[in-house]
């Protein structure tokens, strides 16, 4: 059977293995989505195991990386098309 605490570390580990892989990509953008989604996860963790700080660094981290992201888009949107 599943239990709570098993749910809990399959979460960690997820969120772990996504933020990992994200350093794998080359592109910020690509590293940045994926470190937002493990950022996600970890604040669903972080919830579930009653950690603030987990889910509160985290939730800041996706801010930080939201942001990132939509600079990055705007620079793209107003590159010169050759």
């Amino acid at each position: 059977p599943i239990s709570i605490d098993n749910m809990s570390e399959f979460i960690g580990i997820l969120a772990t293995l996504l933020v990992l892989l994200s350093f794998l990509e080359k592109s910020e953008e690509k590293i940045r989505v994926l470190n937002t989604i493990g950022a996600f996860v970890f604040v669903v963790y972080g919830l579930t195991i009653n950690s603030f700080s987990v889910w509160f660094m985290n939730s800041i981290l996706i801010f930080i990386h939201s942001k990132r992201l939509y600079e990055l888009r705007k620079e793209h949107d107003t590159l010169p098309l050759d």
